[in-house]
């Protein structure tokens, strides 16, 4: 089964300020983050990680190393603009099944482009694929406001925090979007 989920930002404290993430610490975000994604995710499963697993690398590479290791599932990493550690090291990136910029896959009928950021167009869009992101969080802002005007049944956000901090099924992604544009046009 594919899973997807983007912008963990493991280990950063001020992300958890930040972003008013409902944890204590990093510590305490990564505990239950990894309970959340060991109880869905099994070790057969692909996790597609759009960007942002740590934040600029800050932490050691052994703390890097703990955190992949602790996660279930053979994890694809599509670099967000905080993966520089992981970018400029072979032996941090060996602990994904690969690690690239962008990616497209076809599973059963869906069609998929990921990449970090989100975009107007992409990578067979016309042919009907689909486009997973990350990078905006839970922000409501124009780069946002433009995607929920104009790409609503097209392109999702795989942010954790509109995902229950857990990665997600395509199905569960789709959902997910659609609730929390719900709850931005109450104004919520």
């Amino acid at each position: 089964m594919d899973f997807f989920t983007s912008d963990l930002h493991l280990g950063h404290e001020d992300r958890v300020i930040w972003d008013k993430r409902p944890f204590r610490n990093a510590a305490h975000m990564f505990d239950v983050m990894r309970d959340r994604w060991n109880a869905k995710v099994a070790d057969s499963d692909d996790v597609w990680i759009i960007g942002d697993f740590t934040y600029y690398g800050e932490e050691s590479d052994d703390t890097i190393r703990r955190y992949a290791e602790a996660l279930r599932g053979r994890k694809h990493l599509i670099y967000g603009n905080h993966d520089g550690r992981i970018k400029e090291s072979p032996a941090l990136q060996s602990l994904f099944e690969e690690c690239v910029y962008e990616k497209y896959i076809e599973t059963g009928e869906r069609k998929i482009f990921m990449y970090h950021y989100p975009l107007v167009e992409w990578y067979r869009r016309p042919a009907g694929s689909y486009l997973i992101y990350g990078h905006i969080h839970a922000s409501r802002d124009d780069g946002y406001g433009f995607m929920a005007t104009h790409r609503t049944d097209s392109a999702f956000n795989a942010g954790v925090m509109i995902n229950g901090y857990a990665p997600v099924t395509f199905e569960e992604l789709k959902e997910n979007n659609l609730k929390f544009h719900r709850e931005s046009d109450k104004g919520e």
